[in-house]
Formats: C-alpha cells, structure tokens, sequence
C-alpha cells in the first residue's frame, strides 16, 4: 500500500525546515471539511461583492475610459448640429457634418464593443449564483474537491510545535481560519521507513510552516 504526503520542498531540497511531512488524505479532507462550512450565505454575499467590485475596476481601462469620453463628445456635437439646423442655419452643410458624427459614432461603439468583450463585467447575481452551485456537492468526488480549492482557497499554512495547528486562507477572508491538529492522530504525520510519493509544500518566512498551494 502506497501512502501519500505532503512534504516541504526547502526540507526536501536543503534540509534547512523541521516541518514534518503530513498525511495528504489527512490534510485534504480536513481542509475540504473547513471550505464547505464557511459557504454560508453571508460568505458567498461577500466574495460575489468583492468579485464584482474588481470586475467592475478592471473592466474601466483607460482605453475604454477614452472610447466612452469620446463618444459622450461626438454625442453632444451632434446634439448642436441638429440645434443649427433648428435655428435655421445651413441644412446641407451640416446634415453633412451630421452624417460624419454618426459614422464616427458607429466606428466607436465597435471599438467600445470589442474592447469590453476582452473585459467582461460580473454582475454580483452572477457571481453569487457560480458559487451557489459549489453547496451540497459530493466532497468525495475528485472534480468537486478540486474545483473547490481552486476557487475558494488562497493558501493553506502548516505549522508544528506542542500543539500543531493549520491556517487557512479563503478569498474574501482576511483572516486564516485556524484549525488544531491532533499531534497524537497517527493519521497525521510520516512514520517511520514509508516512502515518499508526493512532494507538494513550500516554505514561506522563517519557522517551522509551510504552506500548500
């Protein structure tokens, strides 16, 4: 039987990390277990608001900020064109002028079309209803658990000592959530003389933490 872990890659490469390797299936179910408790309804408000909030900034380019300014311009010139012509002025002249505003008109809202195609902007609704699909799913199927921390999870800290404990970070939380682990669960850590089949942890700063990415 072949046993799974996660390892340190600093302790693997250069020995300079005490962390201990952690039993993978351990670690992940534990991991698993803690996202799908926070998917609470007030969890999913804040990550569809922050997600929303960013697609609306990154969707208000500065190319796009000028395609928008130009059209409200080439608007307002033609408001006044159509003004002169109310006033009695030059009809073929300016109906001329008109007809070249409003093919300016159209070439922009083309530009300004494409441009936001590349940037869409996600509604709150729509955000919130994408991660409304990840409750009730089956936390034993592989595609669900991975999709899972793909999306929800930020980074995941490891860290040993008397009483060992994880830290993890979900997106739209600022704070990691801490939970403790048994240090006396045998399912926990390597034992003796079984072999390494999975390296998967980095370090970060000093001390004896890594993270899973």
């Amino acid at each position: 039987m072949k046993y799974r872990y996660y390892y340190c890659v600093t302790q693997h490469l250069h020995g300079s990390c005490k962390k201990k390797p952690i039993r993978k299936e351990f670690i992940e179910n534990l991991i698993i277990s803690v996202v799908v408790s926070i998917l609470t309804d007030n969890y999913i408000d804040a990550i569809a608001n922050r997600v929303s909030d960013l697609s609306n900034k990154e969707s208000n380019t500065e190319i796009i900020k000028r395609l928008r300014r130009l059209l409200k311009e080439n608007e307002e010139a033609t408001t006044n064109l159509i003004k002169a012509i109310e006033s009695g002025q030059a009809i073929d002249v300016i109906t001329s002028q008109i007809a070249k505003r409003q093919s300016e008109e159209a070439e922009l809202e083309a530009q300004l079309a494409q441009e936001m195609t590349t940037r869409p902007i996600l509604t709150f609704d729509e955000v919130k209803f994408f991660f409304e699909k990840f409750k009730g799913g089956d936390i034993n199927d592989i595609s669900y658990r991975t999709s899972l921390i793909d999306t929800l999870v930020n980074k995941i800290c490891l860290y040993d000592g008397s009483e060992p404990y994880a830290e993890i970070y979900c997106n739209a939380n600022e704070k990691g959530i801490r939970i403790t682990l048994d240090k006396f669960d045998k399912n926990l850590y390597m034992e003796q003389l079984v072999p390494l089949v999975r390296v998967e942890l980095t370090t970060h700063g000093l001390g004896n933490h890594c993270s899973i990415h």
